[in-house]
């Protein structure tokens, strides 16, 4: 990462990206720090109406901190793996994992779904908009075709959006994942996983409930986005891109932070805006003064969810000290695994 963005910053400049900052106009920056906060709070209304199909109720207060807390977690690790641990962050409203697992990755296949959309209509919309001379100059960074890499990259949004609904919906690869699991040889090691298997394949079929609200409550979070990135450009005075431009160019850019190589895809994702943003005319120094500004203004607003961090470790290492510090609970847990893999 630390590679990455020393190559950034060498090809941009650090005094051209430092002016290119200290243009910023505040009162843009901060309705783009508005507009994320209602796509956290669309997304904390949508994790809640998935989990009230599966009849559990939760706190609108606790669930926009235990999205604030998934979201951090997911832009310190590689690929944005960590808002998988969401699910722990939602235990202080007893919420069983293996529902709220499913809930999360149910809302993952339809974001993947979205972005493949996104990242077509982006492909038309730089075909269509971008200059000759702009492909002559800008089409290739590095060497590498840019459409070349967008295309890579929708496939691979669409191979994942693929494998993830048919680990969460289809009833033929999670009895697959069952057999594999059930192996005798791997049984052993899996404890009492089996019956949590179950009670995720149960939720799993009530999360498909509410693929209507996860779709509509997405595009809400989607146009928001474009605003965002809307209201960052402007704050930057880069006029050159459309509401439409970055309503199309965010869910193609963005997938380069699932690269899981860096965390987040830091570094990667920036130098795909550097490069998309140079092929409708704008300069570099604020192309990626715009990437850090995105970047950073995600961070900042997800510390909200330290908190929640904070106590869900605090909790989970509290119970593990006290389930070590009491033999007899242990051994009556242990008892009710063997049960449970038997």
């Amino acid at each position: 990462m630390v590679a990455i963005f020393s190559a950034l910053l060498y090809y941009v400049g650090i005094g051209s990206l430092y002016e290119a900052l200290l243009t910023i106009k505040v009162e843009y920056l901060l309705a783009a720090f508005a507009c994320y906060f209602g796509i956290n709070v669309f997304f904390a209304i949508r994790l809640r109406r998935v989990l009230a199909k599966d009849g559990i109720q939760t706190s609108f207060g606790k669930t926009l901190l235990a999205q604030y807390a998934g979201m951090l977690t997911s832009d310190v690790t590689p690929g944005r793996s960590g808002y998988v641990l969401t699910p722990l962050y939602l235990r202080d409203q007893n919420v069983p994992t293996s529902k709220s697992l499913s809930g999360i990755l149910g809302i993952q296949t339809i974001e993947f779904l979205v972005k493949v959309i996104g990242g077509v209509g982006a492909i038309i919309f730089l075909i269509l908009t971008v200059p000759p001379e702009n492909w002559a100059k800008f089409g290739s960074f590095a060497g590498i075709n840019i459409l070349f890499v967008a295309a890579i990259g929708v496939a691979l949004m669409t191979a994942g959006g693929i494998i993830l609904a048919a680990f969460t919906w289809s009833e033929r690869a999670i009895r697959l994942f069952h057999r594999i699991a059930n192996w005798k040889y791997i049984r052993r090691f899996t404890g009492g996983l089996m019956g949590k298997l179950e009670e995720y394949k149960d939720s799993s079929q009530k999360t498909r409930k509410a693929i209507p609200e996860i779709i509509g409550l997405t595009m809400i979070c989607w146009i928001l986005k474009g605003f965002e990135w809307y209201f960052l450009g402007l704050a930057l005075g880069i006029t050159q891109i459309p509401w439409l431009g970055y309503f199309l160019i965010h869910p193609l850019v963005t997938a380069l932070g699932f690269v899981p190589i860096t965390p987040a895809g830091a570094g990667v994702q920036e130098f795909g805006i550097l490069a998309t943003f140079g092929l409708v005319g704008v300069l570099s120094a604020p192309a990626t003064a715009f990437a850090l500004l995105a970047r950073g203004l995600l961070i900042i607003e997800d510390l909200a969810g330290v908190p929640q961090i904070v106590r869900s470790a605090s909790g989970l290492f509290g119970s593990t000290k006290a389930q070590t510090t009491n033999p007899q609970q242990e051994n009556t847990d242990n008892a009710s695994i063997k049960s449970e893999s038997l």
